[in-house]
This record gives structure tokens, C-alpha cells and sequence, in this order.
């Protein structure tokens, strides 16, 4: 499939703002109140998007150096 060169550095800056977000959302581990599940959900969402977040840059980076060779 062909998409333009803007097609993978979007998904990379998205995929960024995802690892951002994730690292938003573990900040608040700290709180007083994030405990039991709420502490769970944290962790979940925010490892969660940073995961994503990784993924999506790694394919995206990937995409646009393979399209170079």
C-alpha cells in the first residue's frame, strides 16, 4: 500500500502523544486518593498508552526509513 510520507510522520507524532499521555497519566500515582482499582486503572492506562505510543513510533520511524532504501 502507498501513503504519502506525511501519513508516517503523523503516526509518529501521534504515537508521541500517546507516550506523553501515558507518562501524564503515572504522574498521578502520587496521589492520596489513587488507591485499589483507581491505582490499577492508572497503571493500566498509562503503561498502556505509553505502550501504544512506543509501538506507533517504532512503525512509523520503520516505515519511513524502509521507504528511503
Amino acid at each position: 500500500m502507498k501513503l504519502s510520507r506525511s501519513t508516517w510522520w503523523t503516526i509518529v507524532i501521534v504515537a508521541l502523544v500517546f507516550a506523553l499521555w501515558g507518562l501524564f497519566v503515572l504522574g498521578f500515582l502520587s496521589e492520596p486518593s489513587a488507591i485499589g482499582r483507581m491505582r490499577a486503572a492508572l497503571v493500566g492506562v498509562g503503561a498502556g498508552s505509553i505502550a501504544v505510543g512506543v509501538a506507533g513510533a517504532g512503525v512509523g520511524l520503520w516505515m519511513l526509513f524502509r521507504r528511503r532504501t
